[in-house]
């Protein structure tokens, strides 16, 4: 009986101090998010995994930005666009991830906007209509099937698909983080086979799988106990390296040539859907924040116990730069663009400080960079 005891006043004890500490913490933390960055205003998808909520408001709310974004009725950010397009219309159409949606700004300072705005500045007697449905977390996987579900029924002229540096490792994945569960394809003779549709439902996952989740999006102390551990790890030696992260890494694993194989065949199958649609395609590549702003690519490399021997900051669009020129996709990249503001004005930012997608100023750089690719010869 003691100790029968002594375990429920340990236990209490626990739970009170456990209580505490997390009462504390949110205390002196920054103010929580006013919404679930792992969600984004998306729903379930039987065949995408997930995608934005047609008709919502989603009121984006952190330390550094405070955004309204407005989805419409055909789930993709800003205005109604008709299926039609109108007589002499060129009409842009936008594949990414949450670096396309651009959730971070507002839409009339989306990347996207800024080329719309830039094309008509440069040919007037031109009409252009750019339509964005970037949504956050997609890979070359999901922009792929989207384009041939959806895409193309809106017959655009040309195809914009904007390249992220993590999209060739989750190609290869059947999960994206917490967000949910996607298709997936796999190689089958010459071609791809799509799999793993129709795509699981998150609800699906291991009790305990759930109870993590659950505690990692509500409890500041264990957020805190999970980046420490983390920490940790990154610093051992080098070992504790992201997965995505690994296409910096001069050493290609296994794995990262496998996950760059499956993106040159994802992007051939995307050219072949394109053409048919007579759609240009042209591959947009961003660059990460370490590969423009020089601080932080010191801090990646201390954070990871990284050599600059071991890693490569050019490697992941030079290789990017084969699979295109092998597949003669037009390839433009902004990193000269960013490189060269930022030696010219040490001072400015184009990427938020905690979060790592670009301010506005990033968006009207790759705004500019994308409209000097088009001529007025183009639309007519």
């Amino acid at each position: 009986m003691f100790k029968k005891n002594n375990l429920l006043l340990l236990f209490a004890s626990t739970a009170v101090s456990l209580l505490l500490g997390e009462l504390v913490l949110r205390a002196i933390a920054r103010p929580k998010e006013g919404f679930n960055h792992h969600q984004l205003y998306c729903e379930y998808d039987p065949l995408l995994g997930w995608r934005k909520v047609p008709n919502a408001d989603g009121h984006h709310k952190t330390a550094e930005y405070e955004v309204v974004e407005h989805i419409n009725s055909q789930g993709i950010r800003g205005l109604e666009y008709p299926l039609a397009k109108d007589s002499g219309e060129y009409r842009i159409m936008v594949l990414g991830d949450s670096f396309a949606e651009g959730y971070t700004v507002d839409f009339e300072d989306l990347f996207s906007e800024i080329l719309k705005k830039k094309l008509h500045e440069k040919c007037p007697d031109q009409r252009y209509e750019v339509i964005n449905t970037g949504t956050g977390g997609y890979s070359t996987d999901q922009e792929v099937l989207y384009f041939e579900q959806e895409g193309v029924q809106y017959w655009p002229d040309a195809t914009v698909l904007l390249f992220c540096v993590n999209d060739p490792w989750f190609n290869l994945q059947s999960r994206y983080y917490d967000r949910g569960f996607k298709p997936r394809y796999v190689p089958s003779g010459d071609s791809l086979r799509l799999t793993n549709v129709p795509v699981p439902r998150l609800e699906s996952r291991p009790f305990f799988s759930k109870t993590k989740d659950w505690l990692l999006a509500n409890s500041e102390l264990v957020r805190r106990l999970k980046n420490a551990r983390d920490n940790l790890r990154y610093a051992s030696d080098g070992q504790g390296v992201p997965d995505e992260w690994r296409i910096y890494q001069t050493a290609t694993s296994p794995e990262m040539q496998d996950a760059w194989q499956r993106t040159a065949a994802l992007l051939a199958r995307l050219q072949q859907k394109t053409a048919a649609a007579d759609s240009r395609l042209l591959v947009f590549y961003i660059p990460e924040k370490i590969e423009v702003h020089p601080d932080t690519w010191e801090d990646f490399l201390r954070t990871y116990s990284l050599g600059e021997q071991q890693v490569d900051a050019t490697l992941p669009r030079r290789r990017l730069q084969a699979v295109c020129d092998s597949l003669q996709i037009p390839f433009i990249h902004p990193v000269l663009a960013f490189a060269e503001q930022v030696q010219a004005d040490t001072s400015i930012r184009f990427y938020f400080k905690n979060d790592w997608h670009w301010n506005e100023n990033g968006h009207r750089l790759a705004g500019e960079v994308l409209s000097a690719f088009f001529d007025c010869e183009i639309g007519r």
